[in-house]
């Protein structure tokens, strides 16, 4: 849990900061706007960060092995 909740706030944060550019650039976006701005972030977040998790294992994998 605790990898999971700061991963969780910077996605949060930065799917906020989107639709507060969105709703500046563009005042009559529809609400479908901010949904798909929402899953696009949460899906780069899901991808990024197991990836880093990923990369960050591999060498205690192969010290593992014999």
């Amino acid at each position: 849990m605790t990898y999971v909740v700061p991963r969780a706030v910077i996605v949060l944060i930065a799917w906020g900061l989107t639709c507060g550019l969105i709703r500046t650039l563009s005042p009559g976006a529809d609400a479908m706007t901010f949904w798909v701005a929402g899953a696009s972030w949460g899906f780069v977040g899901i991808v990024y960060f197991s990836y880093l998790r990923r990369l960050r294992r591999a060498p205690e994998v192969h010290r593992s092995r014999p």
